[in-house]
C-alpha cells in the first residue's frame, strides 16, 4: 500500500472515530479524548493490523502524516 493510499485509509479511520474529516497534514490533537485514543488503537489494529503503543498515542494523533509515518513504519518492519 503506498502513502497515500495509506493515508486515505486513516483518514476514514480517523473520520469514522471522531466523526470529523481530516486533511493529512491537519493537527488534529485536540479533537481526540482519551477514550477516542482507545478507538482509534482498536481501529488501526483491526484494519491495518498495526499495534499503537499507549505510550506515544499523544504523539501519533498529532496530524494523519505522523500517523501514517508511523504504520508504515510498522508494516515495513
Amino acid at each position: 500500500m503506498d502513502m497515500q493510499a495509506l493515508q486515505a485509509q486513516l483518514i476514514d479511520t480517523v473520520e469514522a472515530v471522531i466523526g470529523v474529516r481530516v486533511q493529512p497534514d491537519e493537527y488534529m490533537e485536540s479533537l481526540f479524548d482519551s477514550m477516542s485514543k482507545v478507538q482509534l488503537m482498536v481501529e488501526v489494529k483491526d484494519r491495518l493490523g498495526v499495534t499503537l503503543p499507549v505510550d506515544e498515542i499523544d504523539t501519533l494523533v498529532e496530524s494523519v502524516q505522523v500517523l501514517a509515518d508511523y504504520v508504515a513504519s510498522r508494516r515495513n518492519a
